[in-house]
């Protein structure tokens, strides 16, 4: 049986990274995945991920199933979501749905990895919302981070993610040009995604995919592009789970100094390798190892919000 759900959506994004919000006491929980496609999806309002919005049950202020359009499937933590939703908050009529009132200085969202904290902080030109992203930080542990080999180029497994130094991939391809993405370019890292999927390092196949480029002499500085699905033209400019994986590879390299540390990666735009956003990312350093990390972006921006009807089966 068909029927027509009308669902109040929010739409955002954090450097390119675009975010959908639904609703989600208006759609049977069922039907979730049915209807995050069909946002994603031609002719939807289309994005990167969907954020299915609840009432908390676990002692958070509001709760979000996430679902991704490169995986089709759900997925543990975003980063661009919770900015956007603290965007939300802050410029539309949504906190007023959870009880969540201004000024608030921090939200705490249920995902289905746990607690992410989001600190509200202020600055001079405008205020800050920094995502607690430890608890990625201990995800990508657990299921491992090592040195591995992608097509021929030394690379990093973090977690889930295929993270990969642009200056490693120009010393095995010297043709691959990051500021134009050309089809060889494309050609190069669809071939390391594919060798990465080849070794079964992960369970699913491999949808999550880190580039980087930084200067040597100051590694807490430099450009980031995350080409999660490139064959398909599924590249997200911005990423924050994909720049906390890349802190974490830096430290597996030895790049970073113990203690806490702040590094700021170009980001945003069309895409290619760096932009003109900055996604800044706190780290604690600790024998080695990333013990703690939160990150925040230059550009969080609502785009549109509404109704949309969606066909739920």
């Amino acid at each position: 049986m068909q029927t027509i759900a009308k669902v109040d959506f929010v739409k955002g994004h954090m450097g390119g990274n675009e975010i959908v919000l639904l609703n989600g006491d208006q759609i049977p929980a069922r039907a979730y995945a049915q209807a995050a496609l069909s946002v994603l999806d031609p002719p939807g309002i289309r994005g990167h991920q969907v954020g299915i919005l609840e009432r908390p049950d676990a002692g958070g202020d509001i709760k979000v199933r996430i679902f991704d359009a490169e995986s089709r499937g759900f997925i543990t933590a975003c980063g661009g979501i919770t900015q956007v939703l603290c965007k939300a908050m802050l410029q539309t009529n949504l906190g007023n749905r959870y009880g969540i009132r201004e000024p608030f200085k921090q939200l705490v969202v249920e995902t289905d990895s746990g607690h992410l904290r989001i600190s509200i902080r202020a600055s001079k030109e405008k205020p800050a919302a920094f995502t607690d992203m430890t608890g990625f930080v201990k995800e990508c542990y657990r299921l491992g981070v090592s040195i591995i080999e992608a097509a021929a180029v030394k690379a990093l497994k973090v977690g889930e993610f295929l993270v990969a130094d642009v200056g490693e991939i120009q010393k095995v391809y010297p043709r691959a040009d990051f500021s134009t993405m050309n089809p060889e370019t494309v050609e190069i890292l669809t071939a390391m995604q594919t060798d990465f999927d080849r070794q079964h390092l992960i369970d699913t196949r491999n949808t999550n995919f880190a580039l980087f480029g930084v200067d040597l002499n100051d590694p807490t500085h430099g450009r980031v592009l995350f080409p999660h699905d490139i064959a398909r033209g599924l590249v997200e400019p911005s990423c924050g789970t994909g720049s906390v994986a890349i802190a974490i590879a830096l430290a597996q390299k030895g790049l970073l100094e113990e203690g806490a540390v702040t590094l700021h990666f170009e980001s945003g735009g069309p895409p290619v390798l760096g932009g003109p956003d900055t996604t800044e990312v706190k780290v604690g350093v600790k024998e080695g190892r990333i013990a703690s990390a939160e990150f925040t972006h230059s550009l969080v921006e609502i785009t549109s919000t509404g109704k949309i009807w969606l066909r739920i089966h």
